[in-house]
């Protein structure tokens, strides 16, 4: 039974980390043509709206205890930082540079999390998991790493750290709750966020329209609700420290998404990165025999 569950949390991981492969590209159609804040408030209404509509007609809603606000907003503020610091670093540096950086801060973040906040052990397997999962990262996105700019880069990592809270700070409370309840809840929370930022830097707000730039948006919609539900229901299953690095999975979809589209051929060290970035995502799921 445990094994069921533990691959059924594997496949929602990774059917995850495929959608949201197509970040990078989504940031670079909408840029800045929308404002930044008013364009995730706009985004966080439409799916508060339909989460809502899910939420209270199939009547999930479950009161929030009193010790349970305070990691609701710690999930939120976590994943508020981390959309901020990899939408600009995305945007600002080379993507390559970004993917490293970003990955390394989430994958390095998942595993402090689960060893303190939820006593996960790191074994030597989980150990060298890290290690080959970090090289291959490196292997892969090597010769597109560069000086760069500081600023996004310390962003980057950032918005790393920010992912892995908002990935595993949900294990705190999603046995409680639903799975469309955790991330209304952070809708909220992040539409408010945003709302007041917009307001306070004076956003000029558009009107949506019919252009590529709406369209995007719209999927950015459709990729941060599914996404939002397969990643709480992964790694609610799963240790924080693997899905971390099942996580790195769309690193290699982001690979191939490069090949499909623009016809880029991964060098013979990126390939070995990505064998590399496979065997520590499969090497904690070996049944070792003592």
């Amino acid at each position: 039974m445990k094994f069921n569950e533990e691959m059924k949390g594997i496949i929602s991981l990774i059917v995850a980390t495929i959608i949201y492969s197509f970040f990078g590209v989504l940031t670079r159609i909408i840029g800045f043509e929308i404002p930044v804040f008013y364009g995730i408030a706009t985004r966080g209404l439409v799916s508060l709206i339909i989460l809502a509509i899910l939420l209270f007609g199939k009547h999930l809603w479950k009161a929030i205890k009193r010790t349970d606000w305070l990691w609701f907003f710690l999930r939120s503020v976590g994943g508020f930082f981390g959309f901020m610091g990899s939408y600009f670093s995305f945007y600002y540096i080379p993507m390559g540079t970004a993917y490293f950086i970003f990955y390394g801060g989430s994958t390095i973040s998942g595993y402090f999390f689960g060893r303190f906040l939820y006593a996960e052990k790191i074994t030597r397997v989980k150990l060298l998991s890290l290690i080959l999962a970090l090289s291959g990262l490196l292997l892969i996105y090597a010769q597109s790493i560069g000086v760069g700019n500081a600023l996004w880069m310390g962003a980057a990592f950032i918005g790393g750290i920010g992912t892995g809270t908002w990935n595993t700070f949900s294990k705190k409370i999603s046995g409680h709750y639903s799975d469309i309840q955790l991330n209304f809840m952070d809708f909220s929370f992040s539409f408010i966020f945003t709302l007041i930022l917009s307001l306070l830097f004076r956003e000029q707000w558009v009107m949506p329209d019919l252009n590529n730039i709406w369209l995007a948006n719209a999927l950015f919609i459709v990729m941060f609700l599914s996404t939002g539900q397969l990643m709480v229901y992964g790694f609610k299953r799963l240790d924080a420290q693997i899905g971390s690095l099942i996580m790195l999975s769309e690193v290699l979809f982001g690979v191939i998404l490069g090949y499909l589209f623009y016809r880029e051929i991964p060098s013979y060290w990126a390939t070995l990165g990505g064998i590399l970035v496979i065997t520590a995502i499969m090497l904690p799921e070996v049944r070792w025999k003592k």
